[in-house]
């Protein structure tokens, strides 16, 4: 009986499961990250060059690696980012202590949005809106990891031991979103000091955008930032906010009397408001979200002003604002004829933990534009998009994969993250431009043109060049466009790219 041996397997070497990786670094050097990590005094690790190292993290990232053993690993056996990066083998304490030797992420953060600000494509303007929210990382089982605390998941209706990370998205007019900045909530010695200790942590991160960016943009919040003081500092510093008005918000109806001709504040409950225009909403139709404008109303803010003996007070006055009845409009509820209004939009508005004015449905939204009401549901709808970050930041980038109980870890995580996740939205967003596909998603282009199979073939003869076959399946083939576009001319990855016209800054 002959014995069983076992199969002789082909050595493969020359194949990678990465085969959008190139035009990854056509996106990586556009936005001269190489180059912001040496000016954020991120240097090398054991003859590593920094930027290597963080470009095989944000490919770890998006190939979905669990840890940094496993990234490690898949890269010794990547033929193609061995080609890339020229190195040969990166071993598992290279990347821990490039991951934990360094604190200046936050810098490096700071110069990729800068960066970001002089590409026409991405630079925010005037209308473009700020979507600002928080998640929760959860870590059960990890309780020696920082900023871990006893929070209450709303979601699951149950306390979890978790990261509370606040974060800002930025998304522009002509449909390009990335992620802006994050920080990570940390609990204060009094209880009493936890709603105000986040919202000083949202105020300080849109100080820092106010920095980069003098241009009018949209704050959009859920209704647990509602807070007077926070939404007059955000004015004070030319930003716009919405948000959705609380079930129990004091509203007030600027009224004048017939015979007297006297000026009258009447209070009104936000869910009598919706009540009223209700019938109005029902009757548009051919329209996704139907909205109403509401005229004439106010809420008292507070503002400071000297008392008759000179002394400075806080007084309330009557503000008028922006109020704006939406609901979602189901295809069987199109009953009317009439013509769409122009506060139209095909997303969702989010529902959150804490109790809304609702009336079947209907909700309203109150922002200080009541100056220019019509822009007040586009902007809203946008704040979904934030909702769509958290969600694909867990499924698909492996937010949850870092149980390091070292800081530096959790923010390089953190950082490389949102670095993977702007390289991967402008990907969509020309995806979408170009073949005019307004549902290919995060997830397809990961998918379908960055984790694809290759094969990487070395020519024969001095004559030939090298080649790199991608094996497209039908699915991909739309992606087929973006791998002409963003191919580059050459594989290797280097500290810049000599053919931008980006010239090198005083402190490279």
């Amino acid at each position: 009986m002959a014995r069983l041996c076992k199969p002789e397997f082909k050595e493969l070497s020359s194949f990678s499961n990465v085969g959008g990786a190139p035009v990854l670094r056509t996106l990586w050097d556009r936005f001269d990250l190489s180059l912001l990590l040496s000016q954020s005094g991120i240097f090398k690790v054991r003859g590593v060059a920094t930027w290597v190292l963080a470009f095989l993290y944000v490919v770890g990232l998006i190939n979905r690696c669990p840890s940094v053993n496993a990234l490690a690993t898949f890269f010794n056996k990547d033929g193609l980012l061995q080609r890339m990066l020229g190195i040969q083998k990166v071993t598992q304490s290279t990347l821990s202590r490039f991951l934990t030797g360094f604190s200046q992420w936050d810098t490096f953060n700071e110069k990729r949005t800068s960066r970001l600000q002089e590409d026409p494509d991405t630079a925010l303007a005037d209308g473009d809106v700020l979507a600002l929210d928080d998640t929760h990382a959860p870590h059960p089982y990890a309780k020696g990891i920082p900023f871990l605390y006893w929070l209450y998941d709303s979601s699951n209706k149950v306390y979890t031991w978790a990261m509370n990370i606040v974060a800002l998205h930025a998304v522009r007019s002509n449909g390009v979103e990335y992620p802006w900045s994050y920080a990570i909530w940390t609990k204060p010695e009094n209880d009493t000091d936890k709603k105000q200790s986040k919202l000083d942590l949202a105020w300080r991160m849109l100080l820092a955008v106010r920095k980069q960016v003098t241009c009018r943009l949209w704050v959009v919040m859920d209704r647990w930032y509602f807070s007077k003081p926070f939404l007059l500092q955000c004015e004070s510093e030319n930003f716009d906010w919405v948000t959705k008005a609380k079930r129990n918000m004091q509203l007030f109806r600027r009224m004048i009397e017939p015979g007297t001709g006297r000026e009258r504040f009447v209070p009104i409950r936000p869910r009598d408001l919706i009540r009223e225009v209700y019938p109005l909403l029902m009757a548009q139709g051919n329209v996704d979200v139907a909205s109403v404008a509401c005229e004439n109303i106010y809420v008292k803010m507070p503002k400071t002003s000297v008392n008759r003996r000179g002394e400075p007070c806080t007084k309330m006055k009557y503000t008028p604002v922006a109020a704006v009845v939406g609901k979602r409009i189901k295809p069987e509820d199109n009953k009317a004829t009439t013509q769409p209004t122009e506060l139209v939009d095909s997303n969702e508005p989010v529902e959150t933990e804490e109790p809304a004015a609702e009336y079947k449905g209907a909700y309203l939204l109150i922002s200080n534009r009541h100056d220019a009401p019509s822009e007040v549901m586009g902007a809203w709808l946008k704040r979904w998009r934030i909702e769509v970050l958290f969600r694909t930041a867990k499924q698909e980038l492996g937010m949850l994969n870092c149980h390091s109980p070292n800081q530096n870890h959790i923010h390089a995580h953190m950082t490389l993250l949102f670095t993977a996740e702007t390289l991967v939205r402008y990907l969509v967003w020309e995806q979408r431009k170009t073949a005019d596909e307004e549902d290919c998603t995060h997830g397809q282009v990961i998918r379908n043109l960055l984790c694809v199979r290759c094969h990487a073939r070395q020519a024969a003869r001095t004559n030939e060049p090298d080649l790199i076959v991608i094996d497209l399946d039908a699915a991909a083939r739309h992606c087929a466009s973006l791998i002409d576009k963003f191919w580059p001319k050459r594989l290797e990855l280097t500290w810049f790219d000599p053919e931008n016209n980006q010239l090198l800054r005083a402190t490279a």
